[in-house]
């Protein structure tokens, strides 16, 4: 059962290109770093026999529109599709490390089921019938004994837009679970917040904005639609003499390319932002009408909250220096509307980021630079399937009728009755429509209300201790190109419980390759890699028009891999209880030529430009501001207490506008109020039913800053432990991309020479690193045991803050096969009997993997998420990467 790759190549190895080339041998360092060029493992493409078919990069979530090239039936290099309006044709090195992940010698391409201890890496290859047939049969009985729920389904990053959710609800269970809690519902709820569910996401006008106020974010290097926004960002400052500030607590790649840098202290951005709208309101620097018009409280009650936010404050927090906040303010006023702020996981991903985000966020608002040019904007990018603003993308759906959302976990209920005591009272004390929003301690944690407020976020870290503490049950547990057992906080916790079978008692892995999580399954399912598979696409358009783009296929999945839908859909036939009505289609290409058939263009023509949008529309400026139709207004419903105009859709009142105080009606923003909401009850209402203490910060209704618990009396000896992210690598999807590895493969501690002195060390020193348990309201607070420790080697840096530790977590793996884990006993693949690394095809494995210890090289790092502590923010739930704090000590390397 040795899996080739399927395709005769020869392959251009990092040697042949040196010796091409005549360079210089490379001599590998303390996290050397070289790529030998973008074609030096594959042959030259013969363009006259190579077909370009358009698709879209799955190395991260930007989802930029690439082209394949594909020759003889095999994907020989990847560029960028000049189509894209966000990626305007541009690619980073992940794309091509795509091609890697897809021919890994070391993929999964066969069913397989354990045969030993789960865990052990004994496994069996089986047939697909005997894979589905197990796994249905498990699932009926469970539909038969009216135990539903207790099947559920985490993913990673899904975009199969609502598959996981279709496959649930037609089986009867809400337990659809990710990993957004881990990654974004902080930055996500600074803006929802205020606009309204719709307003997930940052979208700014880059590229006519003159100053940029970035609190860190990293689009230069890991962010969210960062191709897109860091090219209209440079853009802006290159044609235009924009300027970016950045307040970072290391030199991210961001921060190495501002106009200005100022390390900040972890945690306290929130202060900076509260002190320069104190400074624009002091000076009168604001936009009165638009606050007049569209925020929902008196400017006088704003301007009394910043009262006591001054520059010198925010200095004493941060250590930014008060004359630099106080000018960097007036500036960012003074630039209006051609101005806006950047936030992400460095002001976010803290007990207190979602309100620091909120403080950010303020400014913009203050000097009304909301939906202007150059200013924090906002699409239709909702109106996929209809909604707020001008007419978005044509409507699209599933070609089948969309099943019944499972009833809430509603008292009285069988579901509601496995509950603890706590939980139950804390659920009853909910006010009515947020019980019948209630699904769950899985799904919707009742401690941390806010996390379904807005969207559903859920938060998963909270998955395997609730779990393990009986808070929840679950007996069928799908995971989905999902690495909890390596990326998730207290990563040995997650580890635990999917190795115990009396918590978790079966485990079924979809996945492309032997992860740490999927070598604890039962079961592991082949699925398609992301260039043998289909899927829509939507996602925030940059230059301000809306845009969909699909997925498409640069071949059949190799071996016997196939994609997430159609598992699911031989899933649901199998099941029956009316599951197939759901999955009503045969071919693939056919179910998203349904999903697309509103675009105003042919299927064909769609898939060969790989994009479409309305090249006529006008940009989405200021779609607050648009009127309502007469037309629309005529059948329409008016609240004469809110202003609020609505019409009746699936039985649910749903807004279409608002009338102001000038008498006008116009569409507003998404919100409850159709209004700004500066203030937000929703705050103090979930702090008051999360139990919180009537005093505590977290649950007040205006953007603010307080002091993370956990930072308050560090000791002088103590550091804060932060992470970040490479822009070679998204989280543990691409670490056996030989190319993308061979970039990054090792993670030395960053540490601020000074730090460096005190301590004694050098690069290259080895640190133990001792975690704390955080402090605050939160999981497991203040208890005395620390969370893990870590043995690693130092690099200095300056630029760093000199109290922070950075480690990034990309590195260290157990599997991922060879190129993870290039450093493990030769012999068998762990895993999967008979990949034997002496029979791998690709001459580059395992020998010419240079980083490797046993070849003289630095290794493939350490693996650090066991010493981040499970740390949900109050209220939302978002986990707190960067309010760690360690003690640190050199140490002997063993």
């Amino acid at each position: 059962m040795t899996p080739r790759v399927p395709f005769p190549f020869t392959p251009f190895t990092r040697r042949d290109w040196i010796k091409l080339t005549g360079a210089a041998a490379l001599t590998p360092g303390l996290g050397a770093a070289a790529s030998p060029g973008p074609t030096a493992f594959y042959r030259p493409i013969d363009y006259t026999k190579a077909k370009a078919i358009p698709t879209i990069c799955f190395g991260c979530t930007t989802q930029c529109g690439v082209l394949g090239w594909v020759e003889d039936g095999r994907v020989r290099r990847i560029s960028g599709n000049p189509l894209d309006p966000n990626s305007r044709g541009r690619i980073c090195a992940k794309a091509n490390g795509v091609i890697d992940l897809t021919y890994y010698p070391e993929r999964i391409l066969h069913p397989l089921r354990r045969t030993g201890p789960r865990g052990s890496g004994q496994w069996e290859r089986i047939t697909w019938d005997e894979a589905l047939d197990e796994i249905a049969a498990r699932m009926r009985k469970l539909k038969e004994e009216d135990r539903a729920h207790h099947l559920a389904v985490q993913v990673g990053r899904d975009k199969t837009q609502g598959l996981m959710q279709r496959f649930l609800h037609a089986f009867g269970s809400p337990q659809q679970l990710n990993r957004r809690a881990i990654c974004s519902s902080n930055p996500r709820v600074a803006n929802m917040s205020y606009f309204g569910e719709s307003v997930d996401w940052d979208t700014g006008d880059y590229e006519q904005s003159k100053l940029i106020l970035n609190f860190g974010a990293n689009p230069m290097e890991a962010h969210q639609g960062g191709m897109g926004a860091l090219q209209r960002i440079q853009k802006a400052r290159c044609d235009k003499g924009a300027r970016l500030v950045t307040f970072e607590v290391r030199p991210s790649a961001t921060a190495s390319v501002s106009d200005e840098f100022f390390p900040v202290r972890a945690g306290t951005d929130g202060a900076i932002a509260m002190a320069m709208a104190h400074v624009i309101v002091k000076n009168q620097l604001h936009d009165a009408d638009f606050w007049d018009r569209w925020c929902n409280m008196p400017f006088a009650d704003i301007e009394k909250h910043l009262e006591p936010f001054t520059p010198a404050f925010a200095e004493a927090e941060s250590g930014v220096p008060a004359a630099d906040i106080e000018r960097l303010a007036i500036e960012f006023a003074k630039a209006a509307p051609h101005c806006l702020t950047l936030i992400n996981r460095g002001i976010t991903k803290h007990y207190n980021g979602a309100h620091a985000g909120r403080a950010a966020r303020l400014l913009d608002i203050l000097v009304g630079n909301i939906g202007r040019p150059g200013g924090f904007t906002m699409t239709t990018r909702s109106a996929w399937k209809g909604g707020w603003g001008q007419d978005g993308l044509p409507e699209t759906e599933f070609p089948s009728p969309a099943p019944p959302a499972p009833p809430a976990w509603l008292p009285g209920t069988t579901m509601f009755a496995e509950l603890p005591e706590s939980v139950q009272a804390r659920v009853k004390a909910f006010p009515k429509s947020w019980q019948e929003k209630y699904f769950g301690e899985l799904y919707t944690p009742s401690e941390y209300p806010l996390s379904w407020q807005w969207q559903v976020m859920r938060v998963g870290q909270l998955v395997y201790p609730y779990l393990k503490e009986g808070r929840a049950k679950l007996d069928t547990y799908i995971s989905y190109t999902f690495n909890s057992a390596y990326n998730y906080p207290e990563a040995s916790l997650a580890r635990e419980v999917l190795l115990d079978e009396t918590l978790l008692p079966f485990h079924i892995a979809i996945d492309v390759v032997m992860s740490e999580t999927s070598a604890l399954a039962d079961i592991i399912l082949p699925e398609a890699a992301a260039f043998e598979r289909w899927d829509p696409q939507v996602t925030n358009a940059y230059d301000l028009i809306p845009f969909t783009a699909i997925r498409q296929p640069l071949h059949p999945p190799l071996g016997e891999a196939r994609s997430v839908l159609r598992i699911f859909r031989d899933l649901a036939r199998r099941v029956g209880h009316g599951m197939d009505a759901y999955f009503a289609f045969e071919e693939e290409e056919e179910f998203y030529k349904g999903w697309f058939k509103n675009l105003p263009i042919t299927w064909e023509e769609f898939k060969r430009r790989g994009i479409w949008y309305d090249e006529k529309r006008s940009k989405d400026y200021e779609l607050h501001e648009q009127p309502v139709p007469e037309s629309e207004l005529a059948g329409a419903a008016f609240d004469e207490k809110t202003g609020i105009y609505s019409v009746e859709k699936k039985g649910k009142a749903s807004a279409i506008g608002v009338k102001l105080a000038d008498g006008s009606v116009v569409r507003g923003f998404p919100s409850r109020s159709r209004k700004v909401e500066v203030m937000q009850d929703l705050f103090v209402q979930g702090a008051k039913y999360a139990g919180l203490p009537a005093d505590d910060p977290c649950g007040n209704p205006l953007p603010t800053y307080f002091k993370v618990p956990s930072h308050v009396d560090m000791k002088e000896d103590e550091f804060h432990w932060v992470t970040f992210k490479w822009n070679a690598h998204t989280q543990s999807r691409s670490n056996y991309s030989k190319r993308l590895a061979e970039i990054i493969h090792t993670n030395p501690i960053w540490m601020h020479p000074d730090a460096g002195k005190k301590l004694g060390v050098k690069s290259g020193d080895t640190i133990e690193v001792t975690v704390k348990r955080p402090k605050g309201n939160t999981y497991r607070a203040g208890e005395e045991k620390p969370v893990g420790t870590i043995r690693h080697k130092v690099l200095l840096r300056r630029g760093m803050h000199p109290r922070v530790l950075a480690c990034s977590h990309h590195c260290g793996h157990t599997q991922m096969g060879i190129v993870g884990n290039p450093d493990r006993p030769e012999g068998p693949v762990p895993g999967i009997e008979g990949m034997d690394p002496a029979l791998l095809t690709d001459r580059d494995l395992p020998n010419n993997l240079w980083w490797a210890r046993k070849r003289g090289g630095p290794g493939n790092g350490m693996a650090i998420n066991d010493t981040f502590p499970i740390d949900p923010t109050p209220l939302i739930g978002t986990q707190n990467w960067f309010d760690c704090v360690a003690t640190v000590k050199k140490v002997t390397p063993v």
